[in-house]
This record gives C-alpha cells, sequence and structure tokens, in this order.
C-alpha cells in the first residue's frame, strides 16, 4: 500500500473517531432542547404566537441522524480497516445524505429566525388574550419572569383577556398577573397589590413586552442549531473528502501491483 493510501486511511480512521463524537454531540443538543422544561415552555409559547414549532422539528431532525451518524462511522471505520470499496461506497452515500439533512436543519432554522419576528408582533398579542390562564399560563408566566417583561407589545395586551374577564367573575379587581411584577431581592414582588391594580406602574410593575425578548432568546438558541448543524456538515465533507481519496489510491495500489 502506498505512502498517500496509508495517510488517508488514518485520516479516515481518525475522522471517524471524530465523527462518532460528533454523533454524541447532536444527540445531546437534541435531548437538552427537547427535554428541558423551561425551553419547552418558551418554544410553546412561541409556537402559539407564530402557528410553527421550528426549533423543536429542528431538534427532532438532529436525533433523527444521530442514527445514521453512527452507522456511517461504523461503515467508514470497517471500510478503511478492511479497504472495502462497497463499506466506502456506502459510507460515502450515507455521508452525503447526513450532510444534507443537517445543513437543511441549519437553513431551515436560518430562515426562521428573520420571519419569527414578524409573526410575533400579533401572535403574542393573541395568544396573551385567549390562552393566558388556560393551557399557556404557566408557559407565560416562566417568559415573563425570566425575560422581565409583561404581554407581547406590553401590559395592556391583558385587557379584555380571557384571564381578566375570569379575574372579573371572580369579584378580583386586578389587571395583570403577578408574573408581571417588579420583584425584590427575595424574588417577591415588591408591591403585589398596587402592580395587580395597574397603579404605581414606574415602581409596581414591567410594562415593556416580550416580543424584543423573545426575538432575542430566538436568535439566540438558533444559533446553536445552525452552529452543530453546519458546523459538523463542514466536518463531514472533509470526511467526504478522505473517503473519495482513500478510494482512489486503492485502485491506483491494485494497478501498481499488478
Amino acid at each position: 500500500m502506498s505512502c498517500c493510501s496509508g495517510i488517508a486511511r488514518m485520516l479516515l480512521i481518525f475522522f471517524n473517531l471524530i465523527f462518532w463524537l460528533s454523533g454524541a454531540a447532536i444527540l445531546a443538543v437534541g435531548i437538552w432542547i427537547l427535554v428541558d422544561k423551561d425551553i419547552n415552555d418558551y418554544l410553546d409559547v412561541i409556537k402559539d404566537a407564530t402557528d410553527e414549532d421550528t426549533l423543536r422539528n429542528a431538534a427532532y431532525i438532529l436525533l433523527g441522524f444521530v442514527a445514521f451518524v453512527f452507522l456511517v462511522g461504523f461503515c467508514g471505520c470497517c471500510g478503511a480497516i478492511r479497504r472495502s470499496k462497497c463499506l466506502l461506497g456506502f459510507y460515502i452515500l450515507f455521508l452525503i445524505i447526513v450532510c444534507g439533512g443537517e445543513l437543511a436543519a441549519g437553513i431551515t432554522v436560518a430562515i426562521y429566525r428573520g420571519e419569527a419576528e414578524d409573526k410575533l408582533d400579533t401572535g403574542l398579542q393573541k395568544s396573551i388574550k385567549e390562552k393566558y390562564g388556560e393551557s399557556l399560563g404557566a408557559a407565560w408566566d416562566l417568559v415573563q419572569k425570566e425575560l422581565k417583561c409583561c404581554g407581547g407589545v406590553n401590559s395592556s395586551d391583558y385587557d379584555g383577556s380571557v384571564w381578566q374577564q375570569a379575574q372579573a367573575a371572580a369579584n378580583k379587581t386586578v389587571k395583570i398577573p403577578p408574573s408581571c411584577c417588579i420583584l425584590k431581592d427575595d424574588g417577591q414582588p415588591v408591591d403585589l397589590a398596587a402592580c395587580q391594580t395597574g397603579t404605581e406602574a414606574s415602581a409596581a410593575y414591567i410594562n415593556q413586552g416580550c416580543k424584543s425578548a423573545l426575538v432575542d432568546w430566538i436568535d439566540d438558541h438558533s444559533i446553536i442549531f445552525i452552529g452543530v448543524g453546519c458546523g459538523i456538515a463542514g466536518l463531514e465533507i472533509l470526511g467526504l473528502i478522505c473517503a473519495i481519496c482513500f478510494c482512489r489510491h486503492m485502485d491506483e495500489d491494485k494497478y501498481s501491483s499488478q
């Protein structure tokens, strides 16, 4: 076996060890997105406001490709060790499929980042008015507490909401929920009564809406998907080059030995 063929073979084996580690990274990111309760609360609010679940779907896509990653790595290592063109052929085919899928996931999330802001404009207000106090009450409370915001555009989004109507039916004169209140260091509202009745706004509750903060949150988490998807796809291209070079030198060795 020639020197170039030997180098290509060793690079291919080394690359596939890294490739298996990248599969573990994909698995970790996907599971983190899908099982973290706080992240899922954010995703539920965003999904309700935009009618899209792109970030969660991207996590499922990445997880779906993990099985391919381990299969591809197995074919690559076995093909390099046994010098099997059949296994290397499967390796190259699977590598192209995985690379294309991860690039597609990254590009989809990148496009979603640009579209999400426009859809959040009216979607967040509608979500507050129709879903707060119902299916998304806990999710909205988490978003408002962590992002230090209130409502979609501002606290007036609660005016006429299902939640506010329920409070009025229970003879409670409150306009906004406790999660909109400014908190002290111990996590308790500065003035809960003043906050919920809408008085002393500057000292008791937050009037800034959640839209801009949610857009920033989407951007931050989209970068994770784009980085993982496109970064590993770039790594896979290097593996593809190594595999092609190895196959080519295998043929050269065969002809030179005859």
